[in-house]
């Protein structure tokens, strides 16, 4: 399989390239006429389905530019968008080459179903799927639109509600002479931050501390024993140095030519990238046999643009991408980042004294030895291979209407992952200790040994994600003038099929979309939009609904008043109304019920149980999407013709989330209740951007900046009865964090001799508190905690407001640029994201920094964390502000400095030659101790590159 994808691919690329070759003539145009492409000057707004003169534009919307992508050294395309978009939230995922795919929210969350906040992704005018996106080149797309009103989303009517990021490729331009680049990076990546552990030494003290706490013997008679750094039978391990390396290193190289005439205009790009991942000596047993995490990634493009005849144009988009991704066999990345943290460095060698690998059988059965499995446990491969390709053309009808065009394109995308295993297994060996802590040998003084493991091999191979979306869409675009009045529109019939491995039943939608937008004098704009589209998933009857929205504009600065302004260059004032909605994957046929599995019964002298089922929940024939109604008003301002400003205020209403009912069903009845459309949040916010650009002689500077924020609040939602307001979550923003207050520590004066809690001090119902554990404010006033005192707390993990600077200048051949992304309002849990790093000893768990003080009854003023012990313990695992941190954060998300070399000698036969230094992710500042907080520098970790470039036009 993957040879004829690879095949295929080869054969396409160069067909096109053969194709687009032989369709340039000798009828070129003069190089004064060569578009500049660039996307500051926003002379058309791309909005996905449609594209609308900016000026014309009543919609929120933003648009970034594909070179601003490029000044970030990234394995997923969708990471260089971080921050740079007002009102797109990009989560950032895993560090890990290959599996570090971000989420994407636009304007914050405004349902508490995923599926609610999903972005849709749009590529050349048709839906892909997000792992399409990822692994294109930054130096294949021209443009990244983010839609974020009901002005801009109508159109996509009940798909439209979490809003919609449109991506276009390059496409060719007239050139007097095909244009060849070529570009090339070389980046070296290190971990931004790890977590920081105790040594052997610091680990075998906290423990005996911790047996001493729990009133039990302590297990390490001598620990200055472990403070030596060679002695296997008390080891001193650095697990992360032992399997870590200090830096790897990222590749990205790509070609692609550039041209056309009036007849036929191409771009063909190919790239390739490899990114290494940080794992240490993981080709030591055999150099052809590296477990090191990899990825690799070849592109290849060829879009395409025929004018057959002065009427007829025909497009072909036509993108293949293979990726291929290793990671060691036996263990995902998440689990040997835990291992990382977990094993204590005391716990084994990595190699016993006999040269075998070191373990214990305290990590599980067969122990856990991150080096062993990285070196000799095999590697996991996957193969994915995502083909996207669409065709259109577009008629002009000026026969029967001027300004009338018939315009229809079909697309296919599909991507599909097999897996690939190399599995062995090994023996490893627990050194025996006796009381002492000293090994245990036999009759001829030689240690003995437990044997872990055992031996064997298998390489299974497999298929795994597998997608395949399909689109028709034919329709009408009108563009025509009279006087003063201006009208153009669309409308367009669309059919869209999407199906993937674990549905039985594709997920399909149709309908019809339009817009008709009329200006007079270039001043008075109104757009009127609507979709009239459905889904299968719903009862007939209910399949369809009707999406409105209209866009007012105002361009004041063409008003007599200010047309001749020396200050207001441009001034746009515009409001937009109108309601979209969501579909769900994970609600589908809920007007139909289903038998599903239940407990059997036993028949027969041998007591054989036979399966059961059992009805489903009962079903819900009017079950609909979710609905989200949005008011925008927004501004477009340029000031001296060097001051840009856009701000736009916003308020949204989400109704319709699909929820359980919370009234109890009588277990007689036999049913449980459907889903219903009862759930409704609230979101408000705004977006500003500012950007001033001006020249001093030779001298070019710019620096701007952006602003968003988004503060959801959920008005409805079906909850059980409470006796206090403040346990409910209505009222409150999605993901709100809550919790215990935390009051401080149980003191020893809090018990009396008997080690009972004194009269008034207030208990647990969670477990019998010592001295040393945290306690917590009784917010009911009954002297006992309990669920009744979790309380709203700080916010929630989304942030609701994200920053965006940005700087640079162009002088003499040099060029710099750097671009800062901060968060705000943001509240980390430790508990939930950090709890291993966060709980010393537990189920034989590492100490880390983070309990370096902790409570004895020496340290009972400034202790910072609970008692240690080696049990768990229910009270001071209760979710609380003690565990919550300040999740705001600051990073130099980018930094570039190039210099274009002058065309000097042979120089002058090539159009530029650039070379370049660029970082991303150098610096962060946070308020958390000794964690990054991005992602609390748990699992794999994030990456910071510094990496060199080169850059040549032909």
């Amino acid at each position: 399989m993957k040879k004829e994808y690879i095949t295929l691919f080869a054969w396409i690329f160069s067909f096109c390239s053969f194709s687009v070759a032989n369709a340039q003539t000798t009828n070129v145009i003069s190089a004064d006429s060569i578009k500049t492409g660039n996307i500051n000057a926003n002379s058309m707004v791309d909005g996905g389905l449609r594209s609308e003169k900016s000026w014309r534009n009543t919609g929120a919307v933003f648009t970034l530019s594909g070179e601003d992508l490029t000044r970030m050294t990234s394995g997923n395309l969708l990471n260089t968008l971080q921050g740079r978009i007002p009102g797109l939230t990009v989560v950032t995922g895993s560090g890990e080459p290959g599996y570090d795919n971000p989420t994407l929210y636009m304007r914050g969350q405004s349902s508490w179903n995923i599926a609610g906040n999903q972005v849709l992704i749009y590529l050349d005018g048709f839906q892909v799927d997000l792992g399409a996106i990822s692994g294109l080149s930054a130096y294949e797309i021209e443009s990244v639109t983010l839609l974020k009103d009901a002005a801009a989303l109508a159109v996509y009517g009940l798909q439209g509600g979490a809003g919609v990021l449109s991506i276009r490729t390059k496409r060719g331009e007239v050139m007097p002479k095909t244009q060849i680049t070529v570009n090339g990076k070389y980046g070296i990546l290190s971990a931004i931050d790890l977590p920081k552990l105790m040594d052997a030494y610091g680990y075998t003290t906290a423990y005996n501390q911790a047996l001493q706490n729990d009133g039990l013997p302590i297990k390490y008679p001598n620990p200055e024993l472990y403070k030596a750094a060679n002695d296997p039978f008390h080891p001193n391990v650095n697990w992360y140095d032992e399997l870590l390396k200090k830096t790897s290193t990222i590749q990205d190289y790509n070609f692609s030519f550039r041209g056309g005439n009036k007849t036929a205009k191409y771009f063909v790009l190919m790239n390739y990238t490899n990114f290494e991942g940080l794992y240490k000596n993981a080709d030591i047993i055999d150099k052809d046999f590296g477990t090191n995490a990899k990825y690799t990634k070849l592109n290849l493009r060829a879009n395409i643009e025929l004018q057959l005849n002065k009427n007829l144009a025909v497009v072909a988009n036509i993108s293949g991408i293979t990726e291929d991704r290793n990671t060691p066999s036996g263990f995902a990345a998440f689990d040997v980042f835990n291992a990382l943290l977990e094993i204590p460095a005391a716990a084994f060698p990595v190699k016993n004294p006999n040269g075998t690998w070191g373990n214990s059988s305290i990590y599980g059965p067969n122990g856990y030895n991150p080096v062993q499995l990285l070196q000799q446990n095999g590697v996991y491969s996957s193969h994915t291979r995502t083909l996207q390709t669409n065709f259109g053309f577009t008629q002009k009808l000026d026969a029967l209407t001027k300004g009338l065009d018939l315009r229809g394109a079909v697309s296919f995308s599909n991507q599909y992952v097999g897996t690939y295993q190399k599995l062995f297994s090994v023996l490893s060996y627990e050194i025996s200790k006796d009381a002492n802590d000293m090994p245990v040998r036999d009759a001829n003084g030689n240690v003995v040994y437990k044997t872990i493991g055992s031996i064997s091999q298998s390489n299974p191979d497999g298929g795994g994600a597998l997608w395949n979306r399909t689109a028709v869409q034919v329709g009408f675009d009108y563009d025509r003038s009279f006087g003063k009045h201006t009208f153009t529109g669309m409308v367009m019939a669309r059919r869209q099929g999407y199906s993937h491995n674990g549905i039985t039943y594709a997920v399909r939608t149709q309908g019809l979309s339009g817009d008709v937008t009329y200006d007079y004098d270039k001043k008075y704009i109104i757009d009127l939009t609507a979709a009239y589209n459905g889904s299968a998933d719903f009862a007939p009857g209910h399949r369809y609904g009707f999406f409105p929205a209209a866009g007012l504009g105002w361009i004041a600065s063409q008003e007599d008043f200010l047309k001749d302004n020396s200050v207001i260059s441009f001034l746009k004032v515009r409001a937009s109304y109108g309601t979209t909605g969501n579909i769900n994957e994970a609600y589908r046929f809920l007007y139909q019920q289903f038998a599903i599995s239940a407990p059997g019964w036993i028949t027969g002298t041998a007591n054989t149980t036979q399966p059961g089922r059992t009805e489903g929940r009962i079903t819900n024939p009017d079950v609909a999407w979710e609905k989200k109604t949005t008011l925008n008003v927004g501004i477009d301002l340029k000031l001296w013709k060097k001051l840009s400003a856009t701000v736009d205020v916003f308020s949204e209403k989400r109704t319709g989330i699909l929820e359980i009912p919370s009234a109890d069903v009588p277990d007689y009845t036999g049913f449980s209740l459907q889903y219903a459309n009862t759930g409704e949040v609230s979101n408000k916010g705004f977006e500003a951007s500012l950007n001033f650009k001006d020249k001093i002689n030779s001298f070019e500077y710019y620096f701007g900046g952006s602003a968003a924020f988004a503060r959801n609040k959920i008005t409805k939602r079906s909850e059980s009865p409470e006796p206090y307001n403040y346990l409910y979550t209505q009222g409150y923003q999605l993901g709100q964090m809550r919790g215990l207050v935390y009051k401080g520590f149980y003191q020893q004066s809090d018990f009396d001799a008997n080690g009972n809690l004194k009269a008034g001090v207030v208990s647990s119902s969670y477990t019998n508190v010592k001295p040393g554990d945290l306690k917590f404010a009784d917010q009911d006033g009954n002297g006992i905690i309990n669920g009744y005192d979790k309380v709203p707390l700080n916010y929630a993990k989304l942030p609701q407001i994200t920053l965006g600077f940005n700087l640079g200048f162009k002088f003499k051949g040099f060029d710099f640029d750097a671009y800062l992304e901060g968060v705000l309002h943001r509240t980390v849990s430790l508990l939930d994201d950090a709890y291993y790093y966060t709980h010393p000893f537990v189920n034989n768990n590492n100490i880390t920094a983070f309990s370096a003080n902790s409570w004895t009854p020496q340290t009972a003023g400034t202790a910072t964390t609970p008692r240690l012990s080696t049990q768990s313990n229910a009270n001071n695992d209760q979710v609380s502000d003690f565990w919550m941190r300040n999740g705001d954060f600051l990073k130099l998300r980018s930094v570039e400095l190039g210099y274009t070399l002058p065309q000097k000698g042979f120089l002058k036969k090539l159009d530029a030659i650039r070379i370049f230094v660029n970082g991303t992710n150098l610096f962060t500042w946070d308020k958390i101790d000794d964690l990054e907080a991005e992602r609390l520098s748990m699992g794999y970790p994030l990456m910071k590159a510094v990496s060199f470039g080169l850059k040549v036009k032909l």
